[in-house]
C-alpha cells in the first residue's frame, strides 16, 4: 500500500521526469495512466487541473512536474536532492530546467505527434500501453476522432512541427556546447534536476531503451522520424542524454 498517487499519460516526456524523480528517492506510488482527454477527470478527481503529471500527497496534491520535483527533494538529505543547496549552483540549475520545460518540452512533443499521428498502427499502439483496457477499446474503435484532437489542441502542422523541429535542435546545441568538454552533469558533480528534465523531455527525441515501457522502440518509428532520432543520438547532448538514462534510470 502506499499514500502517493500519481495521474500520468503514460508516453508523456513530463510524466517521466515525475516518475524519475519518485523512482529515484525509493518512494511507492500508485500510478494511474490514462489516455490524453480522458485523463481530465481522473486529474481533477485527485486535486489537479487538465493537465499531468498530478501528484496526490497525504497533505496536499501537486499539478506540475517541477513541483513534484521540489516536493520529492524535501524528503530527501541535501547530497541527494535534485536542487542543490548552494544558490549560485541552484540558479543555474534553476535556469536550465526553467529553458527545457517550457522551450524544449513543447517542442518535442509537437515535432514527435507531428511524425507519429499519421502512422496508425504505432501510434494506436503505443496509447493503448499501461492504460486501462475501456480505454483500450476506445482508442482502436475512436483513433482518428482522438488523433484529430490531439493535432487540433497542439496546432500541429507542417510549418509548427518545422518550427519545433529547429527549437529543438537549438536547444541540442547549447546543452552540446556546455557538455562538449566532458562533464558528467550540466551542474556541478551530481545529477541535478537539470540532467532529469532534460534527459526526460528529450526522451521522444532520442528513445532510450530504458524508456521503451513507455514509448516504442527506435527501430518502430517511420523512418523519416527514425533518421532525425538518430540525428539527435548524435549529438553531444544525446549521447548525454542516453547516459543519464542508462546510469541514473
Amino acid at each position: 500500500m502506499t499514500d502517493l498517487l500519481l495521474v500520468t499519460i503514460p508516453f508523456s516526456h513530463y510524466c517521466e521526469k515525475a516518475r524519475w524523480a519518485l523512482d529515484r528517492a525509493g518512494l511507492l506510488y500508485e500510478e494511474r495512466a490514462h489516455l490524453p482527454i480522458a485523463h481530465y477527470l481522473p486529474a481533477r478527481l485527485a486535486g489537479g487541473a487538465k493537465t499531468v503529471p498530478v501528484l496526490k500527497t497525504p497533505d496536499r496534491t501537486l499539478g506540475d512536474s517541477t513541483d513534484i520535483l521540489h516536493w520529492v527533494d524535501a524528503r530527501l538529505p541535501e547530497p541527494k536532492r535534485l536542487f542543490p543547496e548552494d544558490r549560485e549552483a541552484r540558479a543555474e540549475v534553476e535556469r536550465w530546467e526553467g529553458r527545457f520545460d517550457e522551450k524544449l518540452g513543447p517542442a518535442v512533443r509537437r515535432w514527435a505527434y507531428g511524425h507519429l499521428l499519421p502512422d496508425v498502427e504505432n501510434t494506436r499502439r503505443v496509447m493503448q500501453q499501461n492504460v486501462p483496457l475501456a480505454e483500450a477499446l476506445a482508442v482502436r474503435a475512436g483513433f482518428p476522432v482522438a488523433r484529430e484532437i490531439i493535432r487540433r489542441g497542439l496546432h500541429i502542422n507542417p510549418e509548427s512541427c518545422a518550427r519545433s523541429l529547429a527549437r529543438a535542435r537549438e536547444i541540442f546545441d547549447e546543452v552540446s556546447s556546455a557538455v562538449s568538454d566532458g562533464r558528467e552533469f550540466l551542474v556541478g558533480n551530481r545529477l541535478s534536476a537539470a540532467d532529469v528534465t532534460f534527459a526526460s523531455l528529450a526522451s521522444p527525441a532520442l528513445f532510450p531503451e530504458r524508456n521503451n515501457r513507455w514509448l516504442c522502440a527506435r527501430d518502430q518509428l517511420p523512418a523519416a522520424m527514425r533518421s532525425e532520432v538518430d540525428r539527435f543520438r548524435a549529438t553531444p547532448a544525446g549521447a548525454y542524454a542516453l547516459r543519464l538514462y542508462s546510469h541514473h534510470r
